[in-house]
């Protein structure tokens, strides 16, 4: 079976559950709607610290692609760095100033926070807003995340030079209500979280993918829709999973309808990798 096989087999132009940042493939339900336009006037209005939260896979990367790619350049300095277990204060500040195209980083981490404060006002001053978007950010230990709060003094009279967006799992907020982080959490405007798809949700998610990827309206039989929110709890990237391996599932079985026992028998194998 080739690459394409089984997409052409399905009458599909693409794999609609493919596991890749693909803004065209981004649905939009209510949440997911409301979490872009409180992103966006966070940023509009200049707050310099704003969390995004949710459950893994849940949409939280996606949705942070779809507001960086609508910034305006002329306005805005969008940077974006991943975080990652063990990571330190000058390996963050160090990853920024790289997204910012230095070259010479100097080797110290407090060396690294001082020239980050200079090229915020390097851009402030040619009309542009530092924005650095930070993934995956409940991996941040202690003193890196002391660091965000250095960068929220960043500031003239008038308005703060840099917004910080942390994209993190559930996880991070809840270490930020201990008493330690009392002031990097009172610097942060507000949060935005994302949660897991409803029954109604989860079906609208995968018609619409389906669709952007040419389908036929009666790819899946009408309760193949419920099972695949019972066997993915309306996560986004778990559906994604689990309609792929179904779509596999049925060239095994010699079909091309997707039905609740085709993903039934998708999610028996899948729970072998789980053990």
């Amino acid at each position: 079976m080739t690459a394409n096989t089984w997409i052409e087999r399905f009458g599909l132009r693409q794999n609609p559950f493919k596991d890749t940042l693909d803004t065209s493939l981004f649905f939009r339900t209510r949440q997911h709607e409301e979490a872009l336009i409180r992103l966006r006037i966070g940023l509009e209005d200049g707050h310099a610290i704003i969390l995004l939260t949710g459950p893994s896979g849940t949409g939280k990367t996606i949705a942070t692609q779809v507001v960086l790619r609508a910034m305006d350049r002329s306005r805005y300095a969008p940077v974006f760095v991943f975080a990652y277990p063990g990571m330190t204060r000058g390996t963050m500040l160090g990853a920024i100033l790289k997204e910012l195209g230095v070259v010479d980083i100097p080797p110290f981490a407090a060396q690294r926070l001082t020239m980050l404060q200079e090229k915020a006002m390097t851009l402030h001053a040619g009309g542009w807003r530092l924005v650095i978007f930070l993934d995956e950010a409940h991996f941040l230990k202690a003193d890196v995340l002391h660091v965000l709060r250095t960068l929220s003094n960043f500031e003239t009279e008038q308005e703060k030079l840099v917004t910080v967006l942390l994209v993190a799992e559930d996880s991070l907020l809840r270490r930020l209500k201990a008493p330690p982080y009392a002031s990097l959490l009172s610097r942060i405007t507000f949060a935005v979280t994302l949660e897991a798809l409803s029954r109604a949700e989860t079906e609208q998610y995968i018609k619409y993918r389906l669709l952007k990827s040419g389908a036929q309206p009666n790819l899946l039989t009408p309760d193949a829709y419920a099972a695949a929110h019972d066997h993915s709890g309306g996560v986004p990237r778990a559906v994604n999973r689990l309609l792929y391996n179904s779509f596999i599932e049925a060239m095994g079985q010699d079909t091309t309808v997707i039905t609740s026992e085709v993903l039934t028998r998708a999610e028996q194998r899948m729970a072998v990798l789980r053990g």
